[in-house]
């Protein structure tokens, strides 16, 4: 979906439209309220829809999912014969197109096809609604921002989710939140299971290694995730395995096949040891606007624990506020009533209290002269609207870490 239907889309429907900045707290909010529904979520042109019945998972699809994806599946649950059913169902002209696969009534049926034609069993067929639902809720859970939107409503007819896959939204949460962070012990070096590992030179091939030498034969295109299915081993692992020689260099990694390319990377965010929680520093910022909606949106996106977000929506009396609060940083919107922001970052700069704060011009205004006019009277940096959470917390992390 492009950034122009998705802005079509907020203005038509603001209120049910929201920014996606915590996945895994936005499904558990869902959870709570026992509804009926589907959420869809989208981002860089992907889509993911995750169907509730009560509150509870029944599935969940993403727009890179799709007839093409299927081979792949099929051999997770142990067939190889993907390319001679698919052949079979060609024949029947029960096709749908890949936008149309996420409809609850386009998938099934397909899949429900293979089952009843004998290409997969009971065991196979659930198996596989399961693995895709897995799919699509791991890589719906690496999105660090994004749009979604919540359809309120009966999620499936009863047909279509007599196999269904029943999976308890709470165990998959921890087991992938738990993956996420061993994937993030890659650093930046590992970005995807779908990037494609290669030798970066015949001469790799004779490292004394046994481990390189006997992944060298399989190192022709396969990605990662194909590499763990082919060796019957978890990506993971395969991951591990592979490390080592792409932090050397004598591996390198191409990037996933086009199929894949616009699904989320891997959150590269730190994670924290919960013992040291404790021990964290807590920033204090303040943001100042005369806009509730865009304090609201500012206190969301630095919803951490690490941050202590004070929103004032007074011009006049955020500089009596900030003397006492004296805040690690100061978001601050120019335009404001009675006084500016220019005016305001000049008074926080003649105090001995604020001198040396931090002060980031939050504005719609992203000319040079604006932007020499704030730097003038104090500025330390400038935010354009409208801001995603990235661009919020780049800001954010340049000045408190």
């Amino acid at each position: 979906m492009s950034d122009s239907e998705i802005e079509r889309l907020q203005e038509a429907s603001p209120k049910f439209v929201n920014w996606l900045s915590d996945p895994v707290q936005t499904l558990k909010d869902i959870a709570l309220r026992h509804e009926d529904g589907y959420l869809q979520a989208f981002n860089n042109e992907m889509v993911w829809r995750i169907y509730f019945r009560n509150g509870k998972l029944q599935y969940a699809s993403s727009s890179f999912q799709s007839l093409a994806t299927l081979d792949y599946h099929f051999r997770c649950v142990g067939i190889n014969n993907f390319t001679t059913a698919n052949q079979s169902l060609t024949k029947t002209g029960l096709m749908i197109r890949s936008e149309d696969w996420l409809q609850p009534g386009s998938r099934n049926p397909i899949i429900t096809w293979f089952h009843h034609h004998g290409y997969l069993n009971v065991i196979e067929f659930t198996q596989l609604l399961e693995n895709l639902t897995k799919e699509a809720i791991e890589s719906f859970l690496w999105l660090t921002e994004g749009h979604y939107q919540w359809t309120q409503g009966q999620a499936s007819t009863s047909g279509e989710t007599i196999l269904e896959p029943r999976l308890e939204l709470e165990d998959l949460l921890n087991h992938f939140q738990n993956r996420m962070q061993e994937w993030q012990k890659f650093g930046n070096l590992i970005k995807s299971p779908h990037q494609r590992p290669y030798l970066f030179s015949k001469g790799s091939q004779d490292t004394s290694s046994p481990d390189l030498i006997k992944l060298s034969k399989l190192l022709r295109g396969m990605s990662i995730r194909q590499l763990a299915l082919m060796l019957n081993q978890d990506e993971l692992k395969i991951a591990n395995l592979l490390y080592p020689f792409i932090k050397r260099g004598e591996v390198y990694l191409h990037d996933p096949q086009k199929v894949y390319q616009k699904l989320p990377s891997i959150p590269h965010i730190p994670l924290r040891p919960i013992q040291e929680e404790a021990a964290t520093k807590v920033f204090k910022i303040a943001c100042v606007d005369d806009s509730p909606t865009i304090l609201n949106e500012m206190h969301r996106f630095l919803n951490h624990d690490e941050y202590e977000v004070t929103k004032i929506d007074d011009p006049v009396k955020a500089a009596s506020a900030l003397f006492r609060l004296k805040p690690d940083l100061i978001l601050m919107d120019i335009t404001m009533p009675e006084i500016n922001g220019y005016k305001l970052c000049s008074l926080l700069r003649n105090s001995v209290a604020l001198r040396e704060t931090p002060i980031v011009m939050v504005t719609g205004r992203s000319g040079l002269i604006d932007k020499a006019r704030a730097k003038v009277t104090g500025a330390t940096d400038y935010l354009v609207k409208p801001f995603t959470r990235g661009s919020l917390l780049a800001v954010v992390e340049k000045y408190l870490h």
